[in-house]
């Protein structure tokens, strides 16, 4: 994902509900349980690209890719710190350009936290909106199985991206991005 808006956020609420029989009986669970919030998270990252977007103007759709890095940092459903890291996300851009775009984003992203676990995302991208190197994206997805935190977990998330440079005679070089997500069980 180049970009995004924060889609909709796992809360507290979404957490198993306990009722009980008849006053006095022991509580117990509901028959359906919501997902559980385990972590929502927010990253810095920024990177280049393998070629230039809008070079000189000429906003042609190109193939590309973005390897970006940083900081992410993790809380749990009360605020309190959790768990912090670093981010490592490629992203295979088939269709390019610095406005008015939609494509696909398969992405691979890393986070090799600070207490020597890893977290393997994989991420379905929703909708796009880009303008003037400017975009913003939604999507949903899983942590992969091999991974050795947070294994299985659903992801809610949303990127937003900038990069400057679009229509200038280098064109769009780097980019620096916000990535926000939720991970639930």
């Amino acid at each position: 994902m180049r970009s995004a808006i924060l889609g909709p956020v796992l809360t507290a609420a979404a957490a198993l509900a306990l009722t009980a029989a008849a006053p006095g009986a022991p509580a117990r669970a509901a028959t359906t349980a919501s997902p559980v919030l385990v972590a929502s998270c927010t990253a810095t990252i920024s990177g280049t690209y393998t070629s230039p977007l809008d070079p000189g103007g000429t906003n042609a759709q190109q193939a590309d890719m973005i390897q970006q890095t940083g900081n992410v940092t993790c809380v749990d459903d009360a605020g309190q710190p959790l768990v912090r890291g670093a981010m490592t996300r490629t992203t295979i851009l088939p269709a390019a350009q610095c406005s008015g775009i939609a494509y696909s984003d398969p992405s691979t992203t890393t986070i090799n936290w600070t207490d020597g676990t890893t977290t393997s995302l994989t991420l379905d991208q929703a909708n796009v909106v880009s303008v003037l190197g400017a975009a913003s994206t939604t999507g949903t997805g899983t942590v992969t199985t091999n991974s050795t935190k947070f294994a299985g977990d659903s992801i809610d998330g949303a990127v937003m991206g900038t990069g400057p440079g679009c229509g200038t005679p280098a064109g769009q070089t780097t980019v620096n991005s916000t990535v926000v997500f939720t991970l639930a069980h």
